[in-house]
């Protein structure tokens, strides 16, 4: 069946395609042959927003999908498309392959994806910046924003992307610009109206960031945000505060016995080249045993409170213990080198879990025993600041604004729905959910904390922060992160699922609202909820038919995004 013409599927699985060309070749090899055809970035989408359809259910549908599906379809990584051009170094302008990292990706199971290759430190050596980073920078450019992926901010955006070079679905590569009437919708596109072989960025001058984390309880009169209220002279609301903030987000533990907010907030300074600020990074978990050991600690305790019985939790458990051990041992491999680091490594975790085996074995036994210890732990992972001395940070942007980087994605590993609503709904959404959170406790928070940020509104298509200029949406949306442990029992996103609750609390209590195409979506009721995102997206109907224009045999509509965005498998 395959063209001799292609490049070939390799024994990962996927086609590594090395230029335009082989892109275009592929796409017309999928035409030909009736198959479909996506591309893989840095898997930080659920698996089956981004690849082919699934064969018996695999990949599993969560995020940090290494394999693609089985099968005739084509499913492609970038890995040696990364290059970056310097198009005008006087003005800030420059091209890179679509495949280029934003910073080091280190789950990347296709080829090393380091600072020196990345995109953010490339250009910070040239006195460059982007405007905006999300919470980690682990992403290719193009999924980043294929996806409508964002940081914390209502001043500043992920906006240097100023042109797309774009494969169509009939094989046909041209560039998409700023100003070209379809440059909005192919912004925010989830992989639908074509492969992105390169985008041209325009860059801004080099900045630092100077900021501080919190950790303040919820009633204490010192707490700086009035968190369910309309603010007043001394506190303002969580609107307000999203909104004057230049880079901010909040975490909401509402747990009783443990109720506290984190308040992460950053400025900003241009600092041009070189910098001459002496760097305190922010870091969530520090990068040494400690560090390690605390998020090892992590993942047990939400692996026994997301699990029940032995043979569920067990696997599990041994898996977090390796992950551990290959973890350190990555660390002090290159000062010790890798069989020592392996030996220390394992020997470390085997010692932790000969200490943690009586515990685990008694909250296995009394599952509620360690639900009842939740607010002493999160004291110990998460204790409140001492009055007046929050952690202080400065750094250079492209390593502290990106706050989650620290944390393992596997360790640490959580799943979410994202919310988007109108920034003036803020309050509203706050008070919603507080009262959710109080009249049915675990049941509607679980064991994790609420994100809550900001971003600005976009003329994106597709974007969960799309505006027309005219509506409520103008100013910008609140952001809500519902978060789920990946080594929790069940599927979140079901009918029967952990988000439904929250889905349904906005959606009967008439909030407008919209989600991050990359995280979870509702994954029944599909008419419905397709109905859902026709009435919320606007230019919705207008991306649809300009899909089927760029891609009228469907090359890149899964059966995913088919369900979903039409209500039809």
């Amino acid at each position: 069946m395959y063209d001799q013409s292609i490049v070939p599927r390799a024994t990962d699985g996927y086609h590594h395609p090395a230029s335009e060309d082989d892109v275009i070749a592929l796409v017309r090899h999928a035409v030909a042959h009736r198959l479909q055809i996506r591309v893989r970035g840095a898997s930080h989408s659920t698996a089956w927003s981004i690849f082919t359809d699934p064969v018996d259910g695999f990949p599993a549908n969560h995020t940090l999908a290494c394999d693609p599906p089985p099968g005739p379809n084509l499913d492609l990584v970038m890995d040696r498309m990364i290059d970056l051009v310097w198009i005008d170094e006087v003005k800030g302008i420059v091209e890179v392959g679509a495949g280029i990292h934003l910073g080091p990706d280190p789950y990347n199971p296709i080829g090393p994806s380091t600072p020196e290759n990345s995109l953010l430190y490339q250009i910070y050596e040239k006195g460059w910046a982007v405007n905006d980073l999300g919470g980690i920078t682990h992403q290719t450019v193009s999924g980043f924003s294929a996806t409508g992926s964002a940081g914390g901010s209502l001043i500043y955006d992920f906006d240097n992307i100023v042109a797309f070079r774009v494969v169509d679905g009939r094989g046909d590569a041209a560039w998409i610009e700023q100003g070209d009437p379809i440059f909005d919708a192919m912004r925010v596109s989830v992989g639908l109206l074509g492969i992105v072989v390169r985008v041209r960025l325009q860059l801004v001058p080099m900045f630092d960031i100077y900021g501080q984390e919190l950790t303040v309880q919820i009633d204490d009169p010192a707490c700086p945000i009035d968190l369910t209220g309309p603010g007043d002279a001394t506190r303002p609301s969580m609107a307000h505060f999203l909104t004057e903030t230049p880079y901010s987000r909040v975490l909401w533990w509402p747990q009783r016995g443990a109720e506290r907010l984190v308040i992460w907030q950053a400025i900003r300074q241009d600092s041009g080249k070189p910098s001459t600020i002496i760097p305190v990074p922010y870091q969530e978990f520090t990068p040494d045993l400690g560090g390690w050991v605390e998020q090892l600690l992590g993942y047990v305790f939400y692996t026994l409170l997301g699990n029940h019985g032995f043979a569920a939790t067990v696997p599990k458990l041994r898996r977090g213990y390796a992950r551990f051990a290959h973890c350190v041992a990555r660390m002090w491999a290159g000062r010790l080198g890798r069989p020592v680091a392996v030996f220390l490594a394992n020997a470390i975790a085997g010692l932790i879990g000969v200490l943690l085996a009586i515990p685990t074995l008694v909250f296995l036994l009394a599952p509620g025993l360690l639900a009842r210890l939740f607010p002493t732990a999160l004291n110990i992972f998460q204790p409140i600041s001492k009055p007046g001395r929050p952690t202080l940070f400065q750094d250079h942007y492209w390593r502290s604004l990106c706050m989650d980087n620290t944390a393992d994605d596997i360790l640490m590993g959580t799943e979410f729905t994202e919310i988007w609503v109108p920034i003036g709904r803020t309050e509203q959404c706050m008070k919603l959910l507080d009262a959710m959170f109080r009249q049915r406790g675990t049941q509607a928070i679980g064991w994790f904390s609420t994100e809550v940020y900001s971003s600005t509104p976009s003329k994106a298509w597709l974007s969960p922060a799309y505006s027309d200029g005219g509506d409520e949406w103008r100013n910008g949306v609140a952001r809500f992160d519902v978060f789920w442990f990946r080594g929790n029992a069940g599927e979140p996103q079901a009918a029967e699922g952990f988000f439904r609750q929250y889905w349904d609390l906005f959606r009967d209590a008439g909030v407008p609202f919209r989600f991050h195409w990359g995280k979870f979506v509702p994954s029944y009721d599909f008419p419905i909820w397709a109905e859902h995102y026709l009435q919320t997206l606007p230019r919705l109907n207008d991306f649809l038919a300009l899909r089927a224009e760029r891609d009228p045999q469907g090359v890149f509509f899964t059966g995913y995004w088919r369900e979903r965005l039409t209500g039809r498998a």
